[in-house]
């Protein structure tokens, strides 16, 4: 299983034991914060030189930002949300 984005700000709990009943292998991450800063440096970097691409799953004019919160609040979403200001 694999779990990334922390929307709500924290990672899954899942115990190991809940996991291997339904024959599912846990990632977990053991980064330091040294090699979490890096890791986000080196994503930045890319970022800033073209290479690297958010995926823009749904848009919405800003007149419909509290259908946008309650899509992504929801987990209703895949990749980022966009509020349109025109």
């Amino acid at each position: 299983m694999i779990v990334f984005g922390l929307a709500s700000g924290k990672w899954t709990d899942v115990s190991d034991e809940a996991a291997a009943d339904r024959g599912v292998t846990l990632v977990r991450p053991r980064a330091t914060p040294e090699e979490l800063r890096g890791f986000v440096e080196s994503a930045l970097a890319e970022a800033a030189a073209g290479r690297l691409r958010p995926v823009i799953g749904q848009r919405f004019p800003l007149e419909r930002a509290a259908d946008a919160h309650a899509a992504v609040q929801s987990r209703a979403t895949v990749g980022k949300t966009l509020l349109e200001v025109r």
